[in-house]
């Protein structure tokens, strides 16, 4: 059900947010790029579609399996994405394998004591120059506050090019920002 509802939700409503969203990216469409938390496709699909004409290259990773049997149905058009089952810390994937990385709407799902390891996982996968995507939800209830999101990828070294607060139909407000892997 959760699954079902979540498709409907992003197909009619959400979809033209998560476009834009990837709008907002420039993505040239030659990238490889790790959508970390991919869940039922809402970004993934906007992605794979701007890179299936540039030649880039896309790594959908989350830990539920049946977020992944959702992810394979919406982008089954797209056969050169790569999926990814489990704990990105545990994958052995190399240093600055992925240009870009989007953690979108998810970060904050993840026991608080798990993000600062996850997020420097994220921030190694990153190439030097690379940028890293974040949006996530800052309701009191369920959510993390700009300042939380902030020490997190700070304390990653990765450096925030552009943040921003927004809000989102049915998500509520939210924090996004492109943070930045030193070049060197």
């Amino acid at each position: 059900m959760e699954v079902a509802l979540q498709r409907a939700l992003n197909n009619r409503l959400l979809s033209p947010f998560y476009r834009r969203f990837v709008d907002q990216m420039h993505l040239r469409g030659d990238e490889r790029v790790l959508d970390y938390g991919s869940g039922g496709g809402a970004a993934a699909r906007h992605l794979a579609k701007r890179l299936a004409v540039g030649g880039g290259r896309l790594m959908c990773i989350d830990v539920s399996e049946r977020w992944q049997t959702a992810l394979r149905k919406v982008l089954r058009a797209y056969p050169d994405v790569e999926y990814r089952q489990g704990d990105v810390r545990e994958m052995g994937l190399p240093d600055g394998r992925f240009d870009v990385v989007l953690v979108h709407w998810m970060l904050h799902d993840v026991p608080p004591g798990d993000r600062p390891s996850i997020v420097a996982e994220l921030a190694r996968l990153l190439r030097p120059g690379g940028r890293l995507f974040s949006r996530e939800p800052t309701s009191a209830r369920h959510g993390m506050s700009p300042v939380a999101a902030r020490r997190l990828f700070e304390a990653a070294g990765l450096t925030e090019a552009v943040g921003g607060a927004g809000k989102a139909p049915v998500l509520g407000e939210y924090y996004q920002a492109v943070w930045t892997k030193p070049a060197g």
